[in-house]
């Protein structure tokens, strides 16, 4: 029940980054869960972004799957952007991988 919780916690703070995004606000709430936190970088717009939604056919599911497919489609209205090439490479000596300067 506990992990249950959490979980919908962090998916309801993903929505949250979600209508932010969507709605162009100036701060989007990254940082008001683990999971949004972790995610900043791939839904700050210099990613390609893919979201699966699982959905289930029985009957006894019919509200969570209602619930999963209209989070879907709030999704979909968002637009982050294109995305941007990017090249990294790694420092000398170091496993941070940085972005390479590109010629012009």
């Amino acid at each position: 029940l506990k992990e249950a919780q959490n979980i919908n916690r962090s998916l309801s703070a993903l929505g949250d980054v979600i209508a932010a995004l969507h709605e162009k606000k100036k701060h989007v709430p990254f940082r008001n869960s683990k999971l949004t936190f972790l995610l900043q970088n791939s839904l700050g717009g210099n990613s390609k972004v893919a979201m699966f939604v699982n959905i289930s056919p029985v009957q006894s599911n019919a509200q969570e799957t209602t619930c999963s497919l209209n989070f879907a489609s709030r999704c979909h209205e968002v637009a982050l952007g294109q995305a941007k090439r990017s090249s990294l490479q790694r420092s000398s000596g170091s496993k941070i991988l940085t972005p390479k300067k590109t010629r012009k």
